[in-house]
This record gives structure tokens, sequence and C-alpha cells, in this order.
């Protein structure tokens, strides 16, 4: 369940956003993204999931994306990464997070550890 003002629909392993015009900015011509988009919400891959804590996180800091977040369902995991600084911060499938680029968006992943449980 996400409050604010995106909304989201989380199958066991996607995630698809829709974002209010609100939100929309300068990047979204209404064909595309131009340029990285500000934040990003990768599901581990199980079968490398390397890919996802390594060399994704290094092409999306060199891209100029600033949140990027690590949802690992086996782990029931959620890592956030602050690209700016390469600050993170690990939270359990049970918290409610905030996405620290907006002023009031917020997800709650306890629905998705209910549906894994």
């Amino acid at each position: 369940r996400v409050t604010g003002v995106l909304t989201c629909a989380l199958p066991i392993f996607s995630l698809v956003v829709t974002l209010r015009p609100f939100y929309v900015s300068k990047k979204l011509d209404g064909k595309r993204c131009n340029g990285a988009p500000d934040f990003i919400i990768e599901i581990v891959s199980p079968g490398n999931p390397a890919d996802d804590y390594i060399r994704k996180l290094y092409y999306y800091k060199n891209a100029g994306v600033r949140e990027y977040w690590i949802v690992d369902p086996r782990r029931r995991t959620i890592t956030v990464i602050f690209l700016k600084n390469i600050l993170n911060i690990q939270y359990s499938f049970d918290a409610t997070i905030k996405v620290n680029i907006y002023d009031d968006l917020y997800i709650d992943f306890s629905e998705i550890d209910a549906m894994l449980n």
C-alpha cells in the first residue's frame, strides 16, 4: 500500500508505478523519460543478486539516480540507497518507508510480507 500520490500494484515480484501529473518532471515528455529517473525500485533477481547490489548500483550512481531501493523477497529486506553519498539503510518487510526525494510519499511493505507468509 502506498500513501501519497503514487499508485502501486505489487504482485509477488513486480512493481507497477503510475505517477500523477503533479510529480511528472521535465524529464518526461509524454513518450519517454529523458535522462535517468530520480527513483528506482529493483526486485532482486534470484539468479543473479550481485547484479542488483553491485553492477546496477554503479550504473545508477553514475547516471544521476537519486534514490535506489533494492527489494529482496528471499531475505525480506528493502535496502534504501541514497546515491549522492552512498548512504544505505536496511529495512524489514514490516516497515513503512518514506521515499525521501518526495515530501509525502510512503510505501508500506507489510502487505508484501503478508503475501509471502
